[in-house]
């Protein structure tokens, strides 16, 4: 019996730690020349079914990008959810799903047999729609050859990254190009151009495998035209961030440095019961059919700009036509990868001997429950003790989308520091 607590979401992640994957991927690429990019316009970038694409609507003008649709051939282990007879059933109508939300937060929730069942195997084919973009100009720094490799979280597709609304301000691949860098950044399975699945089957696991199976294949050479990856760095944003960080406390040698934004490790802040109130989640496919109808009952969505404010956003540290844009390019986030976002909080990263940076907005609402300072520290300077160096930061003002606050700019500078500092 298990309510849903921080308790529930680690047991989770134990479960969603068991699991394998082997891939051989190949890609089918499509070259583009940033500098032919469409205008970053405020009509061309608020339009949703745009952000299903496989090639954005934007590239930033300082960067050769290229497009791709990768198959992965993966196997791996996961729970099962909502399928033993006992647990809360799978939901068929928004009315079915909203008595599951109320069951599993209510106060009773614990005299109720959790949704998450037994491990079980998946297989498939999951096709990943990605971009890849290395500078245009050369500085000889030889960094364009440290290639970061970007996953993103619950709500944004890899627009995250690469956003066409006001791109000198909010758009990381465009900084990042001009301090040198190479961006590789994709839509995850179930967003974007990538692959539908079942959204209980979609979860953590899910995009830790699949973010494993990438990290091993730009190692490798693949899916960097133009350059050879030296180096490779893994960036995640929230959900992403959870999904990187069990990734290399599982496999570190895929990559040689790590960044995780909008996270936490002291799972007693992450306030579940909270979120599951303030997110409000619909049936993604009911709320919007023209740009959610190919998704199943298990993909939700929240039903407003004003909820993604409560959780993503504080005042005065952004601009609501920020808000109002990252609303149109919101993506559907499975109920998979809701219950297990926090699940790998606790797990210890102590095979991690290289560079990793966190860094957190100072009142991120989600990880931190409104308020960092005492709780973003700890468990992260125990369970990564052999990081070489770990540098934990607050984003001065911001909530979770510490991308998308003012000064964001000065958040992509913490992080391209960081990695300049280090030899990346």
């Amino acid at each position: 019996m298990v309510a849903l607590q921080p308790s529930f979401a680690v047991a989770v992640g134990i479960a969603c730690m068991l699991q394998t994957a082997t891939t051989t991927p190949t890609a089918a690429a499509h070259d583009y020349d940033a500098e032919t990019s469409p205008p970053a316009s405020d009509e061309t970038a608020n339009t949703g079914s745009g952000f299903s694409a496989l090639t954005p609507s934007y590239y930033p003008p300082n960067g050769h990008c290229t497009s791709f649709l990768i198959p992965l051939p993966l196997t791996y282990t996961a729970p099962s959810l909502f399928a033993t007879p006992d647990a809360p059933p799978r939901w068929t109508s928004p009315f079915e799903l909203q008595d599951v939300l109320a069951t599993l937060t209510a106060r009773a929730a614990a005299n109720y047999t959790s949704p998450v069942g037994a491990p079980q195997t998946y297989s498939g084919r999951y096709d990943v729609a990605a971009s890849f973009c290395t500078p245009r100009t050369v500085d000889g720094s030889g960094r364009e050859k440290t290639v970061l490799l970007a996953t993103h979280g619950i709500g944004p597709g890899r627009a995250h990254w690469n956003t066409p609304y006001r791109p000198e301000e909010y758009n990381f691949v465009q900084w990042a190009l001009g301090r040198g860098y190479s961006v590789f950044f994709y839509d995850r399975v179930g967003c974007g151009a990538s692959s539908r699945i079942s959204g209980f089957e979609s979860q953590l696991a899910t995009a830790k495998t699949v973010l494993q199976s990438l990290a091993t294949a730009i190692k490798a050479g693949a899916h960097t035209p133009g350059i050879t990856a030296a180096k490779v760095v893994l960036l995640g944003f929230s959900f992403g961030s959870y999904a990187t960080h069990a990734a290399i406390a599982e496999t570190p040698a895929i990559a040689d440095a790590v960044v995780l934004t909008a996270f936490s490790m002291n799972a007693s802040a992450i306030n579940l019961n909270g979120l599951v109130r303030s997110f409000v989640p619909r049936i993604a496919r009911e709320e919007n059919p023209a740009l959610y109808g190919d998704r199943d009952e298990a993909y939700l969505t929240w039903p407003s700009v004003l909820d993604l404010v409560m959780n993503y956003f504080k005042l005065p540290s952004y601009s609501p036509s920020v808000a109002l844009f990252t609303e149109s390019a919101k993506q559907p986030f499975s109920i998979g990868e809701f219950l297990t976002f926090s699940s790998p909080a606790s797990t210890d990263a102590a095979a991690w001997d290289k560079p990793a940076l966190h860094l957190t907005g100072e009142l991120d609402y989600i990880v931190c429950d409104g308020y960092c300072p005492g709780v973003f520290e700890e468990p992260a300077r125990t369970l990564y003790k052999n990081a070489r160096p770990l540098q934990l930061s607050l984003h001065p003002g911001a909530s979770h989308h510490v991308f998308f606050h003012r000064n964001a700019t000065g958040a992509f500078g913490v992080v391209t520091d960081f990695l300049e500092r280090n030899g990346l």
